[in-house]
């Protein structure tokens, strides 16, 4: 519900003649900007947000109580309370900024606005330093009414409890008293449509869910010219003489009434009944009022801030889990771009996250402050843990798939649904085809099996992130240091992989021999990388032979060295251009030349497309990706721990697609 004035420029005070205003009090209290308190590296400005003036509305006079009792300013310590266009909130381009801090103290709700680095957000901050732009308007939700007077026989209501939703910058301020008020956004309605508008959405937010505040009453329409005498007070009918009397005030009641059901969609049944019965018109006012309450738990408030609108604890756990993994990719340099969501808890410390998780109304400012936060936040079932969790394990998971261990290059992923030995089956030799019978019998072929076993491991390790580390807010170090854990991670699946291979491989169950093997014939005399010794390795496995015989014919495509081999293995695969037929390598081009760290010595192996198959096989615990971090102790003196946990594992499936040579 936003407070916009709909009255004309020459009553620019939108007060009804006779109301009570201390004018000169109603000056001094503009709500507005100040220009002159402009903070261009801050990029801010304070602004008097209200003073809660009396605007009259809907036929009632409407104040608002400012106190620090009185206003609700939890989203604004939450970074949820945008500065719109207008309180227009249908896209992001209307959000020109945010409310950094509130206060109400004294009659006035004051506070500091920072604008966005945006198109909208610059332009708007430029006519605010020139002072071209001064005007405020605030939207808000009021959970508790009080009828406080009358005056000149209108009725003034006071909103005892009140949630600032959203400040909005306003072009033409028609109102001098404590809130600045705007035409509606909407440029497509007349002014009258316009009020009509507004009023039904502050009826519709008079009455939240969950709550059972003390709403207002709705106003009588103008009576219907020359159809009724003086409106009615009370339940009761006005005193009659005549039979005209009574006819012309049955007249008005019904008039009435059909009005106010068109104005605030009453079902034409309802209205019906309360005429046919003889409804009064304040008993129709009351079913109004509770149609619309009713009305409020459907409704979306279309001025409130972006925030208020998506504040559900799955979004804002979403939101600020996103916004804490961007900050940490900014933390290494990067670009990123958080959605709009995320947006209002980009600018949010560690420290401030965990006070949005647990609900606090104020941010914490100085250290000790920071530290009780942090505590409250690992000491309740607050979300920060879990959000915490989840923007580490997402940069730790990033970390991990840029790495590109060697062991990948020459081995299958399969991934393992337990802990338990996996049988890995190969039904892959298919049977050839047979020559189809005169009477178009096809023959059944057999499956050649083999069964290989691998076993996927837990591993853990503790790591923790010092008290000075997240009060410090220091995200380029935790980043840093998620970094180093994936790369560390992949260093140790290749490690791992390596030992599991060793030189000539592990037996297999085939036939109880080593991967590389005489009698397999992948496993070469001594000799150095030279196209003579890679002619016999390619002949070799070209002639490896599948389990029914046939040979498979496979080429070799990577030439696996360690470092020592290096230099020798380029001169080998390395495209070069002879100078005489004599000079042609036939292996220029045809092999990749790939070094394995973890390898030592003179040794080289050659290895087939992974699209063809491979001797090895890894995998991780089905449903992970990566390694994963867990909230291990809460929160205390020596900050917070968690557990690092993998599950890997490797192994020998095969020995038919890799070739291998001691080297000299």
């Amino acid at each position: 519900m936003k407070r916009s004035a709909t009255v004309p420029r020459s009553t620019p005070d939108g007060f009804e003649p006779g109301a009570s205003v201390n004018r000169q009090a109603t000056d001094d209290m503009l709500a507005r900007l100040a220009p002159g308190s402009y903070n261009s590296t801050a990029r801010s400005v304070e602004a008097i947000f209200s003073t809660g003036a009396r605007v009259r509305r809907w036929g009632i006079y409407e104040e608002l109580a400012v106190s620090p009792e009185s206003v609700d300013l939890g989203r604004v310590a939450q970074g949820q309370v945008r500065l719109l266009d207008t309180h227009d909130s249908s896209s992001i381009d209307k959000v020109l900024g945010v409310v950094v801090s509130a206060r109400a103290a004294d009659g006035h709700l004051t506070g500091v606005i920072r604008f966005a680095d945006t198109e909208p957000g610059r332009r708007a901050e430029a006519m605010v330093q020139s002072g071209d732009l001064v005007g405020i308007s605030v939207g808000y939700r009021v959970t508790t009414w009080t009828l406080t007077s009358t005056e000149n026989d209108q009725e003034v209501w006071r909103a005892d409890r009140w949630e600032l939703l959203e400040v909005s910058l306003v072009a033409v301020p028609a109102d001098p008293g404590a809130m600045v008020r705007s035409e509606p956004a909407n440029p497509t309605l007349t002014r009258a449509d316009a009020h009509n508008e507004e009023n039904d959405e502050m009826r519709r937010n008079l009455s939240p869910a969950g709550a059972a505040p003390v709403a207002p009453p709705l106003a009588a329409p103008t009576p219907v010219p020359d159809t009724r005498a003086a409106p009615p007070t009370g339940n009761a009918p006005a005193a009659v003489t005549s039979p005209d009397d009574i006819l012309r005030n049955e007249r008005a009641r019904t008039a009435e009434i059909i009005e106010l059901g068109r104005t605030h969609g009453i079902d034409d049944v309802v209205v019906r009944s309360a005429i046919d019965r003889g409804a009064p018109i304040d008993e129709f006012r009351r079913i109004t009022l509770e149609a619309l309450a009713a009305r409020s738990e459907r409704d979306t408030i279309s001025n409130a801030s972006v925030g208020y609108q998506h504040d559900a604890p799955n979004a804002q756990r979403a939101a600020l889990t996103e916004a804490l993994t961007l900050r940490l990719q900014e933390s290494s340099g990067a670009r990123v771009t958080p959605s709009e969501h995320a947006r209002s808890f980009m600018g949010h410390s560690l420290a401030e996250m965990a006070a949005v998780s647990i609900g606090a109304r104020t941010m914490p400012r100085t250290a000790r402050e920071r530290l009780e936060t942090f505590e409250r936040a690992f000491h309740t079932t607050s979300d920060f843990p879990i959000i915490l969790s989840a923007a580490l394990n997402t940069r730790l998971e990033a970390s991990y798939l840029a790495a590109q261990p060697v062991y990948r290059r020459i081995a299958r992923q399969q991934n393992f649904s337990d802990f338990r030995p996996h049988d890995v089956i190969r039904p892959g030799d298919f049977p050839m085809l047979q020559p189809v019978g005169q009477a178009g019998e096809i023959k059944y072929g057999s499956f050649g099996e083999k069964k290989e076993t691998i076993v996927v491991a837990p591993y853990a390790i503790a790591v923790a992130f010092s008290r000075q580390t997240m009060v410090n807010d220091h995200l380029g170090a935790i980043d840093q240091v998620l970094a180093n854990q994936g790369t560390t991670i992949a260093l140790f699946e290749e490690i791992t992989f390596f030992k599991m291979k060793g030189t000539i491989g592990p037996v297999l169950k085939e036939d109880n021999k080593a991967v590389y093997h005489a009698d397999h014939g992948n496993l070469g005399a001594a000799a150095a990388i030279t196209v003579a010794s890679l002619g016999l390795a390619r002949a070799a496995f070209r002639k490896q032979k599948r389990l029914d015989g046939n040979v498979m014919g496979l080429a070799p495509r990577i030439l696996l060295v360690s470092p020592d081999k290096e230099t020798e293995a380029e001169i080998i695969t390395t495209q070069v251009q002879p100078h005489a037929n004599a000079d042609v390598n036939p292996f220029s081009g045809r092999l990749e030349t790939v070094v394995a760290p973890q390898l030592t010595g003179n040794a080289w192996e050659l290895y087939s497309d992974m699209a063809l198959g491979s001797n090895w096989q890894w995998g991780l615990l089905d449903g992970y990706t990566a390694p994963r971090m867990r909230t291990d102790e809460p929160f205390g003196q020596q900050g917070v721990a968690f557990s690092l946990e993998h599950d890997f594992g490797c192994g020998a499936v095969d020995f038919r697609f890799g070739y291998r040579n001691p080297g000299s």
